[in-house]
Formats: structure tokens, C-alpha cells, sequence
């Protein structure tokens, strides 16, 4: 099946996106495909990554069928174009599989392989948008440490906020990252919203230095689990629901930043460490 690559194309470098979390069950999947397509309907082209490479559930929650993943690229059954999906608002997908080796414990090999694959695919796309996994993994430090930006999503509970504390310190005590979008999912009104964002910004800013700012928040709302549980987006089920709206208003942030590309390379970057640039590279400014 052809790809077809309908955005602009017009950067100067693909801007590579992590969406992370501290503890599973807040919703990251859910945020980063909504918004992935959001994005698309801009007029974006929009390459998701489903680097959750243990227990892949992009296409899960997309609805969409594999012909192929990445462990076939891996073992050189086929290419990454014959297992790419055509995802719905024309985002196009990279899917992961169920039981794929540990990313950090991939053969020089498989990384020159992953590598030129994704390289080749990728540099088409205006936004690469990675969903990794939840925690403090090795394969989550992998993803996160690599991309140009990350956005951690979180919820209003306790665990939600103390877990994103560890998953930030880590990232930037062992990778240097010094700063992260945060978006506040499932939360009943702005206020909630501002307030569970500033518990983490307060513990953020006392203890590590980083930069954490608000990307949004998504208002609780029934109709995101029918989706979930549909199969299908929520812009395309619910496109004026409370949520659809706010996920509307991360995308429009999103391309209306400007990302510093001085302290990681976009694209580029994200390609030299995955063949394991030390970590200081990211303190370089071109």
C-alpha cells in the first residue's frame, strides 16, 4: 500500500516530539494520537512512532491493522515503507509489536538498521511524534533522551505527579534534558488544570533545574472513553466535545512554537543517538 505524505513539508529540520509519563493509565496514547491528527488537519504531515516496543497499542486505539511491525524490520523480513499504516486524518504510522527486544539492548546492527529506516521515512514529515511507554524504563530514557522535545502528560493524582517528578529527574540528572511540555489530562476544569501543574512546576523548580511549561490540559470527559472503546478518534466521533476541543488547542500550540533546535538538533539528533552520540552533545549549540 502507498503512503501518501499530503503536508507542507516545509522545515528546515522534522521536529521530533516525545510524549511520555511517570505511571501508565493518564492517557498519553489517547493525547498523542488525538493530537497527531489534530496536527494533520492543519495541513501537517504527521509521522507517529509507537515506540512502546513491549506491548505496542497505537493501532489498538487507532483501530487500524499491521501488516507488519517493527520486529520484521528488525530481522530483515521487510522494509520500514511495507509496514507503515495510513492512519486515520492522513497521520501515517510506524507500529510497534508485542514482545520486540529492549531498544537499549538492540545489536549495533539493528540501530544502523532502525537508523537508516526511520531516516529515510521520517526526514518527509513536518512532526515525528514518538509514543513511548510509561515509567522510568531504559527504553523510555531511549526515546525521551533522543527526541528534540518532550511532553510529559499527567493527571491531578498524587502518584501521577510524584512519578512525573522521577521520570523528569532522571531525564535530566542522566540525558541533560532541561526542559518539558506538560499537558494535564482528565482534569474537570482549568483551575484543577493550573493546579496540578503547578505541584509539579514547585517541586520541579526546588529541587532540579529545569524548565517545565504548560503545552494544555483536556477536560474530563464520558465520550473519551466511548472512543477509546470505539476505536476511533475523538475529533472524528466527538469533534465539539470539551476534549476534542482542548486536544485542538495543544496541536495549535504546538505548531505555533518555535522550538530551540540550539540545544538538540531536531531530526538529526534524534538519529545520532539512537547509534549512541554521548549524552553531552545535547550542551552543543549550531
Amino acid at each position: 500500500m502507498e503512503i501518501v505524505r499530503t503536508g507542507r513539508s516545509s522545515r528546515d529540520v522534522t521536529r521530533v516530539i516525545s510524549f511520555t509519563s511517570g505511571k501508565g493509565g493518564v492517557g498519553k496514547t489517547h493525547t498523542v494520537v488525538n493530537t497527531a491528527i489534530a496536527l494533520a488537519s492543519k495541513g501537517y504531515s504527521v509521522l507517529v512512532l509507537d515506540a512502546d516496543l513491549g506491548l505496542a497499542n497505537v493501532d489498538i486505539l487507532l483501530g487500524v491493522s499491521p501488516r507488519g511491525t517493527l520486529r520484521d524490520v528488525l530481522r530483515g523480513k521487510c522494509s520500514l515503507d511495507d509496514i507503515l499504516i495510513q492512519g486515520p486524518g492522513g497521520i501515517v504510522i510506524i507500529p510497534a509489536a508485542s514482545g520486540i527486544e529492549d531498544a537499549l539492548n538492540l545489536s549495533a546492527a539493528d540501530k544502523m538498521l532502525l537508523l537508516s529506516e526511520v531516516e529515510r521515512i521520517a526526514h518527509h514529515y513536518d512532526f515525528l511524534l514518538i509514543d513511548t511507554p510509561a515509567g522510568i524504563g531504559s527504553d523510555v530514557m531511549y526515546f525521551n533522551s533522543a527526541a528534540s522535545e518532550v511532553v510529559c502528560v499527567i493527571n491531578g493524582e498524587p502518584t501521577s505527579l510524584t512519578d512525573s517528578y522521577a521520570l523528569m529527574k532522571v531525564l535530566n540528572s542522566s540525558y541533560g534534558e532541561k526542559s518539558f511540555w506538560i499537558v494535564v489530562n482528565d482534569v474537570p476544569n482549568e483551575a484543577e488544570a493550573q493546579l496540578a501543574f503547578n505541584s509539579l512546576t514547585n517541586a520541579v523548580q526546588r529541587f532540579l533545574r529545569v524548565e517545565t511549561k504548560l503545552l494544555g490540559w483536556v477536560q474530563s470527559d464520558s465520550v473519551v472513553r466511548q472512543s477509546v472503546m470505539d476505536r476511533t478518534p475523538i475529533a472524528f466521533a466527538h469533534p465539539s466535545s470539551r476534549a476534542a476541543l482542548r486536544i485542538a488547542d495543544i496541536a495549535n500550540r504546538l505548531a505555533n512554537s518555535t522550538p530551540d533546535n540550539r540545544i538538540k538538533g531536531g531530526l538529526q539528533f534524534f538519529f545520532q543517538q539512537l547509534l549512541g552520540v554521548p549524552a553531552y552533545v545535547k550542551e552543543a549549540s549550531w
